[in-house]
């Protein structure tokens, strides 16, 4: 544990004290570990390899559609590729949100039991740094890893599939559409983090809303105005530049966006209190 938490002296603002070394630690949990590239095949291979049956090889959902459902999408390769961001958008979208939440369930809790959190703020360390540089460190891997990577290869199925280049566009507001989403799981992890001592309840929280909330806005449709629970649908339509409707449009984003801005504070706040 000792090589791992080595601290070295850097200049900082008095309220981020111990950022920068934090940082490094987290960032080090990721690409100094063989978890990177674990992580950046596994979700490389779900994704683009369910898009790429949906893309590629006969689909029963295209051999059923009728000529109607068929030519309202813009003939069979329009419609071929409607099946295949689906499964990216419609399916990935909440399946990188469990993962996200999986990935980061341990980043607080499970540095209580070992002392190693204790141990860390018992340096010139401050809880406000603590926990920004979890955010900070684990951002750009869960970005990069489970959303970029998999989106740039699936880009280039669409261009094989179309022998074109597929409009970058609506794909790329889609994209970002799926990476708010994984910052809102990333976000509201480490919030409950800070609540709760053990792993059950973050997950059974976190994953319960990633699994059931569309259930829940189904029964309580103002939920889906307030809740990240239509993303998935909205980057689908965003992708195919289909019209989106108000409940999975600019409302539940900049919901989403507030929503991330209250876990961070929440968990900023909480952490202030609590005893070890």
């Amino acid at each position: 544990m000792t090589a791992n938490l080595d601290l070295l002296r850097v200049n900082e603002r008095k309220g981020l004290r111990g950022f920068a070394n934090l940082y490094q630690k987290e960032k080090q949990a990721w690409w100094s570990t063989r978890r990177w590239w674990i992580n950046a095949i596994f979700w490389t291979m779900l994704l683009c390899g369910l898009t790429a049956i949906m893309l590629f090889a006969p689909s029963d959902e295209a051999a059923q559609a009728t000529e109607a459902e068929i030519a309202q999408t813009g003939g069979l390769v329009a419609y071929i590729l409607s099946l295949g961001l689906s499964v990216f958008f419609e399916f990935g979208v909440p399946v990188l949100g469990i993962g996200t939440v999986v990935l980061a369930q341990d980043l607080i809790v499970g540095e209580k039991p070992s002392g190693a959190a204790e141990w860390l703020l018992s340096k010139p360390v401050t809880r406000r740094a603590y926990v920004l540089s979890k955010l900070a460190a684990n951002t750009p891997p869960l970005l990069i890893l489970l959303v970029g990577l998999p989106s740039m290869l699936v880009y280039v199925m669409l261009s094989i599939r179309i022998a074109a280049l597929y409009p970058l566009l609506p794909f790329i507001s889609a994209v970002g559409i799926m990476a708010l989403h994984t910052i809102f799981y990333l976000a509201l992890t480490l919030m409950l983090g800070t609540i709760f001592i053990n792993r059950i309840a973050i997950l059974g929280i976190a994953l319960g809303s990633v699994l059931g909330g569309g259930i829940l806005g189904g029964l309580l449709k103002p939920l889906l105005y307030i809740t990240p629970w239509m993303l998935p649908k909205a980057a689908w339509l965003t992708a195919t530049s289909q019209t989106v409707p108000p409940e999975a449009g600019i409302a539940p984003l900049v919901a989403t966006i507030l929503w991330i801005v209250v876990f961070i504070y929440l968990a900023l706040m909480k952490f202030e209190k609590m005893e070890f």
